[in-house]
């Protein structure tokens, strides 16, 4: 959104292909095993080969467009999450809504540097599970700064507003004691000028100094 600073921006970590990892070695075997007997286990082996690579194929290039489309971002506002190509999906959880932020990695995650983010916040959504997360810790430390940065310029605004309310509700400040108004003052001029005390160019530039104090 205009006005809105990127923190962090990222697509879900390389684990997202774990099972595309595992099952492209299971083709791999099955093609190296038919290449190596030279047929011999048959035509019926083959295409079942055949298949299977094709489907592994299809399948690896779908999981990759849904990573391509899946993003996760911390902004100085929201945290914002979507997914999907055919059938998408969105999160978006204003910082002032958080509440509390945790992690989970196993030891293997922490090796690899993934793990899973759940972010608690105030609303009907509840809880918000977030899967395959890069460095959820850092993640993590990210938002808790700037949920604080969010609170105190929200706090720096109610005081400029209160601020600002104050004095728009200030009463004007009184008038000194015993000095006459500019009606008064320029009464007084009328009658110097018609007893022929003041010249009329002194008439004029009086006339105008109480016209500039009104």
């Amino acid at each position: 959104m205009p006005g809105e600073r990127m923190v962090i921006h990222s697509h879900p970590h390389w684990w997202f292909f774990w099972k595309q990892v595992l099952a492209g070695v299971g083709v791999l075997a099955l093609a190296w095993l038919y290449v190596i007997t030279d047929g011999a286990l048959g035509t019926f082996f083959g295409w079942v080969t055949l298949l299977a690579l094709v489907v592994w194929l299809a399948n690896t290039v779908y999981q990759f467009v849904q990573w391509q489309t899946t993003r996760f971002a911390v902004t100085d506002q929201r945290v914002a999450y979507q997914s999907g190509f055919f059938h998408r999906r969105g999160v978006s959880i204003p910082l002032n809504r958080v509440n509390n932020v945790n992690f989970e990695q196993t030891l293997i995650a922490r090796i690899l540097g993934n793990g899973i983010l759940t972010i608690e916040s105030a609303g009907e959504t509840g809880d918000s599970v977030f899967e395959n997360i890069p460095h959820p810790e850092h993640v993590r430390q990210a938002i808790f700064q700037q949920v604080e940065a969010d609170e105190a310029s929200d706090s720096e605004r109610d005081a400029a507003a209160l601020a600002r309310a104050m004095k728009d509700s200030a009463p004007p400040p009184p008038a000194a004691a015993g000095q006459p108004s500019a009606q008064e003052r320029l009464s007084q001029l009328e009658e110097l000028r018609a007893q022929g005390l003041v010249s009329d160019e002194e008439y004029a530039a009086k006339r105008a100094t109480i016209l500039e104090d009104l």
